[in-house]
């Protein structure tokens, strides 16, 4: 039966969309259509679908080497870890491998408290986070999530963590406005750092730019450099989750190149590999590196660590950005898409806030725009203008919650980064076509 063939528990997903083939920035269905990704999956894909070459070289890989210990070297890896030296922030250039997102973010944290035992500060044991925020699906990652609904089953299980809100001058929870604000959303760390006690925080770990939990929210320029300074000034690692915005997604090869920050781990995956095959990263400061490899310290390896296939597709990906100019075409035909979006959503009664950069936007969705009030969320406001979009082509990502209890619905924009300006055009004038024709479905303000 179709509904085997998919998720273990449907929940609210909805109908399951049968995808037979894909090439470029599009995917075919088994029954004739032809959908412009404009999320690229779950903000994936990036290079684009159907590259041979690819597929040339996965062949040539499984041929020669389909497995190692991950204990020992391959070419792939080694080929693997010079080019990712070269893309990430200088001095943050060890490399752990992992399956994907939610084993990067386990592997971020255990590192974290492993680095503080090595030096005796076992009582370090607590990560702060945020609240809107993902940060996977494992139950550490899941702990230091603040995203509720997907919480909600395993509250009894997580790890009781302390988190605070995100930069977000759209629903502030101080009332303040930015710049005469004081950061208070960075003040907000400070606080908590000293009601828990520094020498008990371990890491505080964020996405540069909030994603699914909050609908893309980059923060104010002030924010990143004064979390850093005050996690260095406590002795907290500092973990950026670049998941969502690593590899090339915001316009930057790491979204935390943006303010010029330097964190002690950045995670990634998703754009890693492109969405070619499963994979994730942490890329740790040497600093930190080697202290736990003077000390001898263990860290284990996950099954599929470094698998050779996975290497070789993950080298030849970023390869393909670099010649192909695509971070920079990125970070071009982004700028396009939010000018776009802003003059066809800008003013719609629908519309609360357009943010973003890079290929990296979200729209939220309200019910009154001079109150900024959301939609209830029995409403599932997103969800049908996900669905107007699909039958005009274009598939969209929800995100939902950001206004708390109130509900809050955005969507996500995220497209591969072979788009061009016909495809920034579609997306902008369905989207408009799709708030108008939801709009006529929704209470008024």
């Amino acid at each position: 039966m179709a509904e085997r063939q998919v998720l273990f528990l449907s929940g609210a997903h909805g109908e399951a969309l049968a995808v037979e083939r894909a090439e470029g920035a599009y995917l075919y269905t088994r029954d004739g259509r032809k959908l412009l990704d404009g999320s690229g999956g779950a903000i994936v894909v990036n290079i684009g679908q159907g590259r041979s070459e690819l597929a040339d070289l996965a062949r040539a890989q499984l041929l020669d080497l389909n497995y190692v210990l991950p204990l020992w070297v391959s070419p792939a890896r080694e080929r693997l870890v010079a080019r990712l030296a070269r893309w990430t922030p200088a001095g943050i250039d060890r490399f752990f491998f992992t399956s994907g997102g939610s084993e990067s973010v386990e592997s971020a944290l255990k590192f974290a408290f492993l680095y503080h035992r090595v030096r005796g500060n076992s009582g370090k044991t607590k990560v702060i986070s945020r609240d809107l925020s993902y940060h996977g699906n494992t139950l550490g990652a899941l702990s230091a999530s603040g995203n509720r609904a997907r919480r909600a089953d395993f509250e009894h299980v997580l790890f009781d963590w302390p988190r605070i809100p995100p930069s977000y001058c759209y629903r502030c929870p101080w009332g303040r406005s930015y710049p005469g604000c004081g950061l208070e959303c960075a003040q907000a760390l400070e606080r908590v750092i000293a009601q828990h006690g520094a020498e008990r925080i371990a890491a505080f770990i964020a996405e540069p730019m909030v994603g699914a939990s909050g609908g893309v929210l980059p923060p104010v320029p002030e924010y990143w450099p004064r979390i850093a300074e005050i996690c260095r000034r406590n002795d907290i690692v500092l973990i950026a989750d670049e998941v969502m915005t690593g590899f090339g997604r915001t316009g930057k090869r790491f979204a935390v190149e943006h303010w010029g920050v330097m964190p002690d781990i950045i995670v990634g995956g998703k754009g890693l590999t492109g969405g070619y095959v499963p994979m994730g990263m942490i890329a740790v400061g040497e600093r930190l590196f080697e202290v736990c490899e003077q000390a001898k310290a263990d860290f284990m390896f996950f099954t599929y660590s470094a698998h050779p296939l996975a290497c070789a597709i993950a080298d030849r990906v970023l390869e393909i950005m670099e010649r192909e100019q695509l971070v920079e075409h990125a970070a071009a035909i982004g700028s396009h898409l939010g000018a776009r979006l802003n003059a066809e959503l800008g003013g719609h009664p629908m519309t609360g806030e357009i943010r973003g950069a890079g290929l990296f936007w979200g729209v939220e969705i309200v019910a009154d725009r001079a109150a900024r009030r959301p939609f209830a969320p029995a409403l599932h406001a997103a969800r049908k203008v996900l669905s107007a979009a699909m039958e005009r082509g274009l598939i969209l990502y929800p995100a939902a919650g950001m206004a708390g209890v109130g509900g809050g619905d955005a969507i996500m924009i995220a497209p591969p980064f072979v788009i061009g300006e016909a495809e920034v055009e579609f997306i902008a004038a369905t989207l408009r076509q799709c708030f108008d024709t939801v709009r006529r479905t929704l209470p008024s303000a």
